[in-house]
């Protein structure tokens, strides 16, 4: 089986920039063109919701914005899979839709929100200079943008996309050609957008639009519709290559980025062997895992997974399905052990939702569990206090200072106690108690500015 099973070595990668071509020719992929023509047909569907009249524009609106998570889905896991080395979205594996988190399009928005606020803020503080406007708007939404998507892919997480130092270490770790990266980005994105504005003043769009709003029952004729068609045809042609663009980046530099390639690569375009194992590999090892499941043979579905994770440990996609059997399986002892191994995993790349939810089954299935590594639960507990988990941050804080008495994350874990006593306990007089005795007992500890500024904030009069 390790024969079926294994994937073809990575041979020399080709830099992304002698490919611009093959990125213009991705979307014509039989699996993306499906996927265009399907969301360009809802979209032009979607305009006879004007015949129920206001409802009709409030149901407009709200396809609309289900079109656009959708193929924004999708866009991401163009990203996501050519990262890992599947550079042909048609042969993407059959079941691999759980590896790209559905969340991650309402945090690309929350991204360009906090972008767009910041600049806002900046702009207004400068006076309303053009200058500050032009130079923010160039250095959020365009220099560090792919490297906050990529970051985003990442981990999944909206924290750990905007952290600075990491952005920045991505950053260096592509070098130079991220320069070249950002310069394609901007044409095609500007293609897109003015190729689309081009389409529609060249259609007469504005007209039409008038048209729509006066009554739909007037009707666009055949002219209006494949107008309609063609704009959001044009729209995603341009997203997608932009998005394999930014997959194939990462996936050139995957090393660097400490990403676990899975897919062919270029094997698949240089050896018919190659390809026949790579085609096996890719297109039946999750089918087979669900018949596995299916059939009820949870232990040989778990040797199967164990198999691939010996190759690639850091895997988190890998880990989570694993997880999952050995959920099924029901075995205590090897579920816990797993539990750890995974959740250092998810810490060390900061992927906290998941993290968090990890540590809530755990303790659901045993009330005593903690992780294993001590130094995972401090950062865990400030997770919790981020997503509003005061009880659980409780829980995993719990008699820390008496069973790790010379524990670095003393002074953590004390501020995360202030915290639960001052918004969550009602024990404003408690959370400055706990705060007084950490500046006290550790003045000099990087927490303890925090804390200081938390208790400033805390003696504040209402």
């Amino acid at each position: 089986m390790s024969d079926v099973y294994a994937y073809a070595d990575r041979g020399p990668i080709e830099p992304f920039w002698q490919r611009i071509h093959r990125f213009f020719l991705l979307p014509l992929d039989k699996a993306v063109l499906t996927r265009i023509a399907g969301l360009s047909a809802g979209f032009v569907a979607s305009f006879a919701l004007l015949f129920l009249g206001g409802l009709g524009v409030f149901l407009l609106l709200l396809a609309m914005l289900a079109i656009l998570v959708i193929g924004a889905r999708y866009g991401f896991k163009l990203i996501e899979r050519s990262s890992k080395g599947f550079l042909r979205p048609s042969d993407y594996p059959l079941t691999d839709d759980d590896l790209v988190s559905q969340y991650l399009p309402y945090k690309y928005v929350a991204v360009n929100l906090i972008f767009g606020f910041v600049t806002v803020v900046l702009v207004a503080i400068s006076g309303g200079s053009e200058f500050v406007r032009i130079v923010t708007w160039l250095l959020f939404f365009v220099v560090i943008s792919p490297a906050v998507t990529m970051r985003l892919v990442i981990t999944g997480s909206l924290r750990g996309a905007l952290n600075p130092t990491e952005i920045m270490a991505l950053v260096r770790s592509i070098g130079k050609p991220y320069a070249a990266l950002v310069g394609f980005v901007f044409v095609a994105d500007l293609s897109r957008t003015y190729g689309v504005a081009a389409l529609a003043v060249a259609g007469g769009i504005g007209a039409a639009g008038a048209t729509l709003l006066m009554g739909i029952k007037a009707g666009l004729g055949v002219g209006g519709v494949l107008l309609l068609f063609l704009l959001s045809a044009a729209f995603w042609y341009f997203t997608y290559m932009i998005c394999a663009m930014i997959g194939y980046a990462m996936y050139q530099y995957a090393e660097a980025l400490d990403i676990s390639v899975m897919g062919p690569g270029e094997n698949a375009m240089r050896s018919v062997a190659n390809a026949r194992t790579i085609d096996v590999k890719a297109r039946t090892r999750d089918a087979l895992i669900g018949q596995l499941v299916s059939a009820g043979d949870i232990k040989e579905a778990i040797e199967l997974l164990s198999h691939d994770l010996t190759d690639r440990p850091g895997d988190l996609s890998l880990h989570a399905r694993l997880h999952r059997l050995l959920i099924a399986e029901n075995s205590g002892p090897r579920i816990e052990n797993h539990t750890d191994t995974y959740l250092a995993l998810l810490v060390k790349s900061e992927n906290w939702r998941e993290a968090i939810e990890l540590v809530e089954d755990a303790l659901a299935r045993r009330a005593d569990w903690a992780p294993r590594d001590i130094d995972h639960i401090a950062p865990l507990a400030q997770a919790a206090i981020r997503n509003s988990k005061p009880q659980l941050a409780g829980r995993l804080i719990k008699g820390f200072d008496k069973k790790h008495a010379v524990h670095a994350d003393i002074p953590k874990v004390y501020l995360v106690g202030a915290q639960l006593m001052a918004e969550w306990g009602g024990k404003p007089e408690e959370a400055r108690r706990i705060l007084e005795h950490l500046l006290k007992r550790f003045p000099t500890d990087a927490v303890a500015l925090e804390a200081g500024r938390y208790l400033a904030a805390l003696n504040r009069p209402a």
